[in-house]
């Protein structure tokens, strides 16, 4: 009996231009060791990242989430979007105090 029929049920597919693809778990298995890879990488490259924040949070006397949101902002097209909220939001804070 199929792995994917042992519970009982029918495990379905991924949809394709509206029909059901063909499970081909032979192509997880032999991309598996470089996802795994990747999956690392990009775990140790998050941690560096906030580390780095961090650090500079604590040195600009800036909060960690505001040193984040700029660096995301700056590595996008939606520095100047991202500014006018910024001001906007202040404004807010400054003219309702409650």
């Amino acid at each position: 009996m199929d792995a994917a029929m042992e519970s009982g049920k029918a495990v379905k597919g991924r949809k394709d231009q509206g029909q059901e693809a063909v499970i081909k778990p032979d192509v997880l298995d032999a991309k598996l060791k470089e996802l795994v890879h990747l999956h690392n990488k990009k775990t140790e490259a998050s941690d560096a990242f906030n580390d780095a924040v961090k650090r500079v949070a604590e040195k600009s006397g800036l909060l960690a989430s505001v040193v984040a949101k700029v660096v995301a902002a700056s590595a996008t097209d939606k520095f100047e979007d991202e500014k006018k909220k910024a001001q906007q939001l202040s404004l807010a804070f400054e003219e309702c105090t409650a």
